[in-house]
């Protein structure tokens, strides 16, 4: 059986680095303030359209917003 796989994210670094609420980044994809803060916890992983949109939204490559193992730090 294959693993379970932990998808990581940069959100809350690209956020704050563009100096913008949670509400101001939901409001931007068209989510809730809470998605965006579930996803930052980790506890949401979203849908391949909505990934493609927040990276989109700051710029980089879908790949370093999201990725299986934490490189953000």
């Amino acid at each position: 059986m294959a693993k379970e796989h932990t998808i990581y994210n940069c959100l809350r670094n690209l956020r704050q680095e563009k100096k913008i609420t949670q509400e101001q980044l939901a409001k931007a994809v068209g989510v809730s303030r809470q998605t965006i803060c579930s996803m930052e916890k980790g506890d949401y992983v979203p849908s391949l359209s909505l990934a493609l949109l927040l990276a989109q939204h700051f710029n980089h490559p879908v790949e370093h917003v999201f990725q299986l193992k934490r490189v953000c730090e």
